[in-house]
């Protein structure tokens, strides 16, 4: 018995002494980068302000969570420059961003392995939200309507930007009157990979999709564009997919187009004649017609 109690004091004593141990950082091991990554907890962030979110954004790290609550008016552009990865994106969500005090682009995205979704964007002087430089983002649900160029815009090397299940509607690029606001504008050089499916433009002043200059496929599923050229000087076709002196094979399937005016629901706009890939196109009222590809 006596054995038996002294070996139970010894395991009281030593267990107590691991207690101890791990409650000092000096005794804690080293861990490597990759160790370290894995047992950093996920930050999850609601803001309500400007500089909250800024915050946040600036902070963030690959898996962290931030949710917009409510509306939030931007003083400057918000600029999502961090990283996540292929397996733990950064997720930003919710609430509305009105950035009428930008005086420029709404929301610039540099970074890659971003979710987007869920989130309001008007009245920026340009651009909604523009996608440059980075890749591998996902967007889903966003709202961009009134902003003074393009809703959504994924252009100069930005690459893998899959936008799905928005609206962008009323942008109206007033000093060009009209010239170039479209919907979604996947040109100027973007990068590879970049689709587009369930989404909606209507009422623009320019185009719903645009793909001028775009050296890259782009892929376009069951997407519509309704309603738009109301500028005086937007070409108001419905998907503009190229521009002259292209031989790009952009696809687009089972995609509506109606009251485009005054160009062409669907149109290579001087890309290689029979270069974009299509079936199951529909629509009506398109000042210049329904198809020319």
């Amino acid at each position: 018995m006596k054995k038996l109690f002294s070996m139970t004091v010894l395991a009281i004593a030593f267990a107590a002494c691991q207690k101890s141990d791990l409650s000092q950082p000096t005794s804690t091991p080293s861990l490597t980068s990759t160790t370290a990554a894995a047992v950093t907890p996920l930050v999850s962030t609601t803001v309500t302000t400007e500089s909250a979110l800024k915050a946040a954004v600036a902070a963030a790290k690959a898996g962290d969570i931030i949710t917009i609550s409510g509306t939030i008016s931007l003083t400057s552009t918000l600029q999502l420059l961090n990283s996540g990865t292929s397996s733990s994106k950064i997720n930003i969500s919710g609430g509305t961003l009105n950035c009428a005090g930008t005086g420029g682009w709404g929301v610039k995205v540099n970074g890659s392995y971003w979710n987007i979704q869920n989130i309001h964007i008007t009245e920026a002087p340009s651009v909604g939200i523009a996608f440059q430089v980075g890749g591998n983002n996902y967007v889903n649900n966003l709202t961009t309507d009134y902003n003074g160029d393009d809703g959504i815009l994924v252009y100069n090397g930005a690459y893998n930007v899959s936008v799905n299940n928005c609206h962008s509607t009323q942008n109206y690029d007033v000093a060009t009157l009209g010239e170039n606001a479209d919907g979604y504008g996947c040109k100027l050089s973007s990068g590879s990979g970049n689709q587009f499916t369930s989404c909606s433009a209507t009422y623009n002043s320019d185009d719903g999709f645009d793909l001028y200059g775009n050296p890259y496929p782009v892929v376009i599923t069951s997407c519509t564009a309704d309603h738009n050229g109301k500028g005086a000087d937007g070409d108001g076709n419905g998907f503009k997919l190229g521009s002259s002196g292209q031989d790009i094979h952009h696809k687009i399937t089972n995609s509506e187009a109606s009251y485009n005016s005054p160009g062409w629901g669907f149109t290579r706009n001087g890309n290689a004649a029979g270069a974009v890939i299509y079936s199951g196109l529909t629509g009506t009222g398109n000042a210049a017609g329904l198809i020319d590809l």
